[in-house]
């Protein structure tokens, strides 16, 4: 799945949930719950395209292509060779640098998309509180989402440890014994043609990025499968130093 059709669905889920938490206030407040969930939804979903339309097709890429630093060097990897593109040259990744992922990018493009919205709804007298609202409030979730990605390599490493320690290694396995992390393997899934048929839903997402084959698709998780194994085992390393 492309990063593109990501923020995408990123967006859906947020008017989705905002929806649903208006929608809900409203039955509790006994005041139209659908006018809430409606209005809610609608508000929320033109604030999150706004945001991530701007931050994915203009900050992200400028940022990627001026600035120095090992984030940004991988952004712009990703620019050029695209998510499936080799990643052997990749400079491992430190706790500073999930900590700080992206910071900067939702910082500038919540500014933009706050600034923008406030004045369409306010006017010009709402362009500095929607840029500096914008801009703490998109900075604040990034760094929760940041740390939320922190406490999952956390649990993911330290349930690959138990799963070690409880699997004893037969004599077969005594030249693999020395790696600290499973590599799990992907099933090979039968080779199936199916009928190509072009929903609706199919020309939507087109607009949104291309569609890959099974096979780049499955290489494509093959990729990230192996860089994040290889980063949680620099992480737990860098850990065991501290």
């Amino acid at each position: 799945m492309s990063l593109h059709l990501t923020s995408v669905l990123t967006s859906y889920s947020a008017a989705s949930l905002c929806g649903l938490t208006a929608g809900l206030y409203g039955a509790f407040k006994q005041r139209s719950p659908g006018k809430f969930f409606l209005l809610s939804a609608v508000n929320s979903g033109i604030a999150a395209a706004t945001f991530f339309s701007i931050r994915e097709y203009i900050v992200g890429p400028a940022l990627a292509l001026t600035l120095p630093g090992k984030q940004y060097r991988l952004s712009r990897h990703r620019l050029i060779h695209g998510d499936g593109g080799p990643t052997h040259d990749e400079p491992p990744l430190s706790w500073a640098d999930i900590r700080t992922s992206r910071l900067l990018d939702s910082g500038i493009s919540g500014a933009f998309a706050g600034g923008i919205l406030n004045t369409w709804k306010r006017g010009r007298r709402g362009l500095v509180p929607g840029l500096a609202t914008g801009a703490l409030v998109c900075f604040l979730l990034q760094w929760t989402s940041n740390e939320f990605d922190i406490v999952r390599i956390h649990y993911l490493s330290q349930n690959s440890i138990v799963q070690n320690q409880h699997t004893a290694p037969s004599v077969g396995d005594a030249a693999t014994s020395s790696l600290k992390i499973p590599r799990p393997s992907i099933p090979d899934l039968g080779v199936v043609d199916p009928v190509e048929v072009d929903s609706l839903t199919d020309r939507l997402l087109s607009m949104f990025g291309r569609r890959v084959s099974d096979d780049e698709y499955l290489k494509r998780l093959k990729v990230q499968r192996d860089s994040h194994l290889r980063r949680i085992a620099e992480l737990e390393e860098e850990r065991k130093k501290i």
